[in-house]
């Protein structure tokens, strides 16, 4: 990871990844309740993720199309 990192443009995109992937993780355990996976194999547990983030993007859009102003 050091050598990623060695550019002061490569440690400013990083610590951006805290605010934009790291959040949606925390989001996604806390408010789906996803803290461990309830089916066994990876086929399921892809599927089971997908469908959390599938539910977790359309949340994002309805309650972006429904509090901005036309």
């Amino acid at each position: 990871m050091r050598h990623r990192l060695r550019t002061p443009e490569a440690a400013k995109l990083y610590k951006k990844r805290g605010a934009t992937v790291e959040s949606v993780n925390g989001m996604i355990k806390d408010r789906h309740r996803l803290r461990r996976f309830s089916l066994r194999g990876l086929t399921a547990r892809l599927g089971e993720l997908n469908l959390t983030a599938t539910t977790h993007n359309l949340r994002r859009l309805f309650t972006t199309l429904h509090t901005t102003t036309p």
